[in-house]
């Protein structure tokens, strides 16, 4: 089979050009240079991978989309992308291809998840994955421990199933919903991860996050409302309960009610219902588009 490594990458003169020589031994090696303003681009072509450059940065879904693009174009059966930065191990890509090359899998993701290397994790951090993975499980069905892993390895059949639109890095919650729903197999195996790299996450951990929450929750928003709305609509609810209960609970000993209180119950009751009829009526739209 035709193996090609491909590795998203955005001002990484640092870690690069390790990363491919050790890369290099399990497959073809493609960077995709998302638009750097360091030697990123040179450093990777000395130590021999093909280097595609954007001219500005596009962000991680776009760049793995030029690499699955030229993947598809030049007749590679396996993608195996693995980040930049030196966190993954290269080392590592023969436990990813093996599920793939034994036809057991049609995506394979690296989790951090099932050895504990997650552990080594900042607990501010996990508790933000945790999130991510709970939300891309609701989103996809997909029973998986590490959403977010940038690890992974894909089969050709998984790539021409692949439309993305994803500019970055929820790219990997967005290809397990879309391979899920196509009934693609999925499965993970165990990875180490180093968090002693030179240049850790470019953005702040707490804007990543809410940034790739929000997609994601749009994504159960597009193709479950029911449960989204539903759930906002229930929270309404308590919060009408709770302001409800404030303001009659001083009537009931001897007093008078509080107004703002009331004021805010009455609002949140309403909210709630108009959400809980929009869920409803996107669900059968929802419905009906699926049918088609």
């Amino acid at each position: 089979m035709k193996i090609l490594i491909v590795i998203p990458a955005y001002n990484e003169e640092l870690t690069i050009g390790s990363v491919v020589a050790l890369a290099k031994k399990y497959g073809d090696v493609l960077v995709v240079d998302d638009g750097s303003k360091d030697k990123t681009s040179k450093i990777a072509q000395e130590v021999g991978a093909v280097v595609l450059k954007h001219k500005t940065n596009r962000g991680k879904g776009q760049a793995l989309k030029t690499g699955f693009e030229y993947a598809l174009d030049n007749d590679y059966d396996v993608v195996v992308c693995i980040d930049a930065d030196g966190q993954h191990n290269p080392e590592e890509i023969p436990l990813l291809l093996k599920p793939i090359l034994e036809d057991e899998a049609d995506l394979v993701i690296g989790s951090r998840y099932l050895n504990g290397a997650h552990k080594s994790i900042p607990l501010y951090r996990r508790l933000g994955l945790w999130v991510l993975n709970k939300t891309t499980v609701l989103a996809s069905g997909a029973k998986i421990t590490d959403s977010q892993s940038g690890f992974r390895a894909l089969n050709r059949k998984a790539l021409e199933s692949l439309e993305l639109s994803a500019n970055g890095y929820h790219v990997e919650s967005e290809m397990i919903d879309q391979l899920s729903e196509k009934g693609l197999r999925i499965t993970e195996v165990p990875i180490n991860v180093r968090y002693d790299v030179p240049k850790k996450h470019k953005k702040h951990p707490i804007a990543h996050g809410v940034g790739v929450l929000t997609k994601i929750v749009g994504l159960i928003g597009y193709k479950r409302p029911l449960l989204l709305f539903g759930t906002l609509s229930l929270l309404s609810f308590i919060a009408s309960g709770v302001l409800g209960y404030l303001a009659l609970k001083p009537y009931y000993a001897g007093g008078r009610v509080y107004l703002t209180q009331a004021i805010g119950a009455g609002i949140f009751a309403i909210i709630g219902i108009q959400l809980f009829i929009a869920g409803l009526t996107l669900n059968a739209l929802a419905q009906m588009i699926s049918r088609r």
